[in-house]
């Protein structure tokens, strides 16, 4: 019988505030086998103990590719995009958020195992939302 190993990274956890951060990436993929989401990757460029973390955004994607107007990433990705509403049929890629400087809001994760929270050390940072462009 074959033994597993655990290949998941730590995640950071930092306090809950504003970040100056850039997008360094992004993936979409399938969680829990159901799911289909786009993953937004930060670096953290405040100065600070907490520069260099990566944190990411997470964005819930309907399978038909139909970006609803009142889901959080059309709302992220106008607001990124200048406030400017996209045209009928318009790709609203995420490497429109790539290489770009943003000032964000971080909030903790605070998983449930059965109903029940999960100890500290489970706890993880996220972005919570883009505040502001400010390069890119």
């Amino acid at each position: 019988m074959k033994d597993f190993v655990c290949d998941d990274d730590y995640k950071p956890i930092i306090p809950d505030g504003k970040y100056e951060v850039q997008c360094v990436g992004y993936d979409i993929k399938f969680c829990f086998g159901q799911t289909r989401k786009t993953f937004l990757k930060f670096e953290i460029l405040t100065e600070g103990e907490h520069k260099g973390k990566k944190l990411f955004m997470a964005f819930n994607m309907p399978y038909n590719s139909r970006i609803k107007t009142g889901s959080k990433y059309y709302k992220t990705w106008c607001s990124v995009n200048g406030w400017q509403r996209p045209s009928r049929n318009t790709k609203m890629s995420p490497r429109l958020f790539k290489n770009k400087v943003y000032t964000v809001k971080t909030r903790t994760v605070k998983p449930e195992h059965n109903g029940e929270p999960m100890p500290e050390q489970f706890r993880y940072s996220i972005i919570d939302k883009i505040l502001k462009v400010n390069a890119g």
